[in-house]
């Protein structure tokens, strides 16, 4: 939400788990997590960051009105210009999307609490196109999903409180308005998702009157002004809602409920036919005791869930933890929709804030830190991106900072002298390999295109060479296939 924002700035923080590509499947029994985590420094400005990853493996973070880009997978971060309307802001909300051609979407409204602007770029975000006025008027927390070339989706709330939906069928030019809720005081909205065989989209909202994690029912077509709305069993989250569709078609998301010990622990749900019926799964283990808050769920192919969150070891409300020190948390499991899946967790970043946690309007302050809420979601190659805040304080002062993590993999180093020469009529790439153990194999890729493949044994000293026409365009990469099912990207 972006009323009542001013006077205090926090830090980002991206992880993306396992390497930067496509995980094969692996042999025998599946695998407990996507890998150990680390944090790298991106910018430093905005909160509420929103992280989304491009068919060409370009990474995007929005944050409130700013930008950032990375084209080598994470290892370092472009703060890009932003639309002209980014540049206008005092504070915004936004939100990207990126469709499957590649064009960037993204949305804000400015100057402060206003009208709600659409821009796309096709530029991997180095200039935009802009609709600067999809919504004039009062308008706050608006959202924007890209799922094909032909056709975009956008929420936003008009007049603050009451959320409207709009579509477009030229890529992000013009959006119309085809629904309106009924629900005229209740703003807080979550991301949009589609399954992939459905006309329908969904959303996830804090229904408050029901106290219930729901899902509003947006029908593009227009057949009703009004939404359909669909209620979960998980109780309310003490942040915006998340949601995340599954490989399968299945909706999840989560919550946080009282734990025994009068903490809050961490509890998530799923639907196969988009919301009419759920199964609400036992809580996360680890969070039986302690108290959690700002749960963001990711769901990537079947089985394969994960949920990101804010962890301290007191108990209490998170509104009124005065003196607990917080944790950023990612839990994962890879068989999800078991009865009783099995957790991975793994602390991600300690002591990202000092005091209480709560969000929304009536949240002032240093309390305040992280806005309204976090991001967890999968890249299309089944690998997490997570987002979050964290304090910075040096010189008596909090600074913001934003960041982004990969799993560290010494495989990297194994592959050398990796090039790419350009001929008039071909492109030929040549590499060796320093190391062979742990390696299965290599693809060659120009952008999404695999171009060969080498499967083991694969020798140590030997020069491969491969020489593909000219109209196979950058960007070229080398992908190292390891023997534990993940992969690692020599990119050129």
């Amino acid at each position: 939400m972006s009323r009542h924002r001013f006077g205090y700035v926090a830090a980002i923080t991206v992880v993306l788990i396992g390497a930067a590509a496509a995980r094969p499947a692996a042999s025998g029994a599946s695998p407990s997590s996507s890998g150990a985590i680390s944090a790298v420094t991106v910018g430093a400005k905005g909160n509420e960051p929103i992280v989304k990853a491009a068919p060409d493996g370009t990474l995007y973070i929005s944050a409130l009105q700013y930008i950032y880009r990375s084209r080598d997978h994470g290892a370092s971060w472009t703060q890009l210009p932003g639309p002209v309307v980014s540049t206008v802001n005092l504070a915004s909300d936004s939100s990207i999307s990126v469709d499957p051609g590649g064009r960037l979407y993204f949305t804000d409204d400015y100057p402060y609490a206003g009208t709600t602007a659409v821009c796309t770029s096709d530029d991997q975000g180095n200039t935009f196109a802009c609709n600067p006025a999809v919504v004039p008027g009062g308008t706050d927390r608006m959202w924007v999903l890209a799922p094909s070339t032909t056709s975009a989706y956008e929420t936003t709330n008009e007049g603050l409180y009451e959320t409207a939906f709009l579509v477009s069928h030229d890529r992000g030019m013009t959006f119309v308005p085809t629904q309106f809720t009924s629900n005229f005081l209740q703003p807080q909205t979550g991301p949009l998702i589609q399954k992939s065989s459905s006309s329908l989209v969904l959303q996830s909202l804090n229904d408050g009157n029901t106290n219930l994690d729901s899902l509003y029912v947006w029908d593009p077509s227009g057949a009703s002004v009004t939404q359909a709305e669909r209620s979960s069993p998980l109780p309310l989250p003490n942040s915006l809602p998340s949601d995340a569709m599954d490989q399968a078609g299945n909706v999840w998301l989560a919550s946080e409920k009282a734990n025994p010990q009068g903490g809050r622990e961490v509890v998530t749900a799923y639907s196969p036919d988009e919301g009419q019926h759920w199964t609400q799964l036992p809580p996360i283990p680890q969070t039986f005791t302690g108290t959690a808050t700002f749960t963001a769920v990711a769901a990537g192919s079947a089985g394969h869930v994960g949920v990101l969150y804010y962890s301290t070891t007191d108990n209490g409300d998170p509104n009124t933890l005065t003196n607990s020190t917080w944790s950023t948390v990612y839990a994962e499991t890879f068989n999800a929709t078991a009865a009783t899946p099995t957790w991975t967790v793994t602390t991600v970043d300690p002591g990202v804030h000092q005091g209480p946690i709560c969000f929304a309007a009536g949240c002032m302050g240093n309390s305040r830190f992280s806005g309204d809420f976090i991001t967890a979601t999968m890249n299309p190659h089944d690998l997490p991106l997570l987002t979050w805040n964290k304090d910075m304080t040096g010189n008596g002062t909090t600074s913001t900072v934003v960041r982004f993590g990969a799993a560290s993999n010494p495989t990297v180093a194994r592959v050398s002298r990796f090039a790419v020469i350009t001929h008039p009529a071909t492109v030929t790439f040549t590499w060796q390999l320093a190391v062979p153990q742990g390696i299965a194999g290599f693809d060659l890729y120009a952008g999404s295109h695999r171009l060969n493949r080498w499967p083991v044994p694969v020798h140590a000293g030997k020069t491969y060479r491969y020489a593909a026409h000219w109209r196979e365009r950058a960007p070229y990469s080398l992908h190292v296939l390891l023997t534990d099912g993940r992969q690692v990207v020599v990119e050129r």
